[in-house]
Parts: structure tokens; C-alpha cells; sequence
């Protein structure tokens, strides 16, 4: 089930974020929990415990509050920087590994690709981004444009510095914007600051459903 977050404004641009949404949430959640813990271990000199401890309050708040809880913003919080982030996880952690090509999302991709520019923001590596659009079966070159960790530097999403990149880099106005991710308060909820509007979708499944409402707005006029 979708949940849209807007007045019915033409889009103009629609920007999708990637984990969670143009795959499912489940390949990845673990992943990410088991190198965070190791980050911990390795890189703090935190005990086993300790980075234990730290791996069960985030998979607790990814439980409780899915919608609010983002890994980079854990990390920060954290005392990790996010450039020692993005390291650690590029070295350690290979989303694409257990993915496959998604027919369904190559699908609806393309079909809101003909009427509506679309383009993807992700706090990814370019590297990380680009090895889990191929095993999902899209590409760059599906997008007008792709955002990723190197763009956003050091105001990565839930920040709203990251929508600002891309608003100035495309040329379009938040009002004329939204976006499609799981996750409202990373993915939806900083755009929305700045005058835009999203979606809220429940994984790959969801696509469908949002599309067809963009297109709609975008036929209506």
C-alpha cells in the first residue's frame, strides 16, 4: 500500500531512492547491522558487548520505527564520520551479492521514465549504487541523472542538503518535485521541508501503484 504525501502537484521530477525501494528491504538489513558491528570492533576497539549492544539498539529501532531509522545517521550519532563510513561499508559490505533482476521495477521504471524525468538518490558509493542497479537489472543510463554519497557529502539523506544537490542540479523546483522511498522521514520527509511531495512505498511491490498515481498527476496537468 502506498501513502501519498502531497497536494496533487504536477510532477515534474521524481526522485527514487534505491534500498528498500527498488529492492527489498530483507536483502540488505542484516547485511548492514553485521558491519556496523564490526565497524565497532575494528575501527573503535568497542568489545564484542559493547558492539553487540549497539547492533541490538539499531535492529531495535529499525523494528519500531522503520520509517524514521537510517544507518548513516546511526553511525553519526555514533561518532563515525561519513566519509570512514562509506569506507568501511565499500570495503565490507556487497548488497548486489544476493540480488536478482527485478522485471517488475524495470518495468515501472520505464514507464514513468516516458512521461516524467527520473532520477536516483541514494547515500551509497557511486561504486555500491551501480553494482546493485545492475543486479536488479537497471542502469545509469535509466536515470536523467543518479545522486549518490560523493554528491551529497557531508549532508546525506535524512538531511535536506541532499535534495537541494539535486533540485539545483536539475533545475527544478521542490514544488514541481517528488519522491518515491520506504522510508518517510529519510526519503520523503527532507524534500517536503523544501516545498515538495512523496510517496511512501513498501518495497519494490508498491511500485506499481505509485507510478500509475504519478503518471495520472502528470496527465491531468
Amino acid at each position: 500500500m502506498i501513502d501519498v504525501l502531497g497536494d496533487g502537484s504536477t510532477p515534474r521530477l521524481v526522485v527514487f531512492d534505491l534500498d528498500g525501494t527498488l529492492y527489498p528491504k530483507e536483502a540488505y538489513a542484516e547485511q548492514v547491522l553485521a558491519v556496523i558491528g564490526r565497524m565497532f570492533v575494528e575501527l573503535r576497539g568497542a568489545s564484542v558487548a559493547h558492539a553487540n549492544a549497539k547492533v541490538a539498539e539499531l535492529r531495535e529501532a529499525m523494528r519500531t520505527n522503520w520509517a524514521g531509522t537510517s544507518t548513516t545517521s546511526f553511525v553519526r550519532a555514533n561518532g563515525f564520520d561519513v566519509a570512514q563510513w562509506l569506507e568501511y561499508r565499500e570495503t565490507h559490505l556487497s548488497i548486489a551479492d544476493g540480488l536478482a533482476r527485478d522485471e517488475g521495477v524495470v518495468r515501472e521504471l520505464g514507464r514513468l521514465r516516458e512521461v516524467v524525468p527520473i532520477v536516483l538518490l541514494t547515500n551509497n558509493t557511486r561504486g555500491s549504487m551501480t553494482a546493485i542497479l545492475d543486479k536488479v537489472g537497471l542502469g545509469v543510463a535509466d536515470f536523467t541523472e543518479v545522486f549518490t554519497s560523493e554528491d551529497s557529502r557531508d549532508t546525506p539523506k535524512p538531511d535536506p542538503g541532499a535534495f537541494r544537490v539535486v533540485l539545483e542540479r536539475c533545475g527544478v523546483p521542490a514544488a514541481g518535485t517528488w519522491s518515491v522511498g520506504d522510508r518517510v522521514d529519510i526519503d520523503i520527509e527532507p524534500l517536503r521541508r523544501l516545498g515538495g511531495f512523496g510517496i511512501a512505498v513498501d518495497g519494490p511491490a508498491d511500485l506499481g501503484a505509485a507510478v500509475d498515481h504519478l503518471i495520472g498527476l502528470v496527465r491531468r496537468g
